[in-house]
């Protein structure tokens, strides 16, 4: 009888061992990264906001809007279309160097994603206000990712020349919004958004 319970108490332990063992490989297993375009946002405003400033402390260059108000609407018109607003900031921030600018695109055109620039002096498109850049960003977004109609007022003017739900991921993107020759367009915006998401979370001041 001592032999039997005795030789229960060791298959259960044996039991016990491999499932803590087992745990600790899926616990210890790194999380694939999600590279979809449609979705929604991780990050707050005040995340990505830290971020920029950490990465360009001196030199942003924003037309009639600031940093954290421009990442508000990034999330909230994300929120709107479906689309991740955190990451398409994370687009805008390698279209612009961390809003440095100093390629073809002005500040002043509130155009954060390259729409309709080409090099070489060309300028792409001029939007009246950061709300209305931001919104043909996502819109143009969700052309490639998704076949869903839009739920806000159509101002992309490139949206009808996508081939939608041709890009559903980030990296495929590449070749398809930018023709950059070397590396990954949307992989590299996924690596700027991985950085960010390590800034820590803090709650933003209210305004007096």
């Amino acid at each position: 009888m001592m032999k039997k319970v005795f030789s229960l108490m060791i298959a259960f332990l044996l039991i016990t061992s491999s499932l803590l063992s087992t745990a600790s490989i899926v616990e210890a297993a790194p999380k694939k990264q999600n590279s979809a375009i449609m979705g929604v946002s991780a990050l707050t405003p005040q995340q990505m906001a830290d971020y920029v400033k950490k990465k360009n402390p001196r030199d942003v260059r924003l037309a009639k809007t600031s940093v954290e108000d421009l990442a508000k609407l990034f999330v909230i018109i994300g929120a709107k279309e479906g689309v991740r607003g955190d990451v398409a900031f994370a687009q805008a921030l390698k279209e612009t160097g961390y809003f440095r600018y100093g390629g073809d695109v002005l500040p002043k055109q509130h155009n954060y994603s390259g729409i309709g620039t080409t090099g070489n002096g060309v300028k792409g498109h001029f939007f009246r206000s950061p709300q209305q850049g931001v919104t043909a960003q996502i819109q143009h977004l969700k052309a490639y990712a998704s076949n869903d109609a839009l739920n806000t007022k159509q101002v992309d003017p490139r949206f009808h020349l996508v081939k939608r739900g041709s890009a559903k991921t980030w990296p495929s993107l590449h070749q398809k919004w930018a023709m950059q020759p070397k590396g990954n367009y949307g992989t590299e915006i996924l690596s700027i958004y991985q950085e960010m998401s390590k800034t820590p979370k803090r709650v933003a001041k209210a305004k007096r």
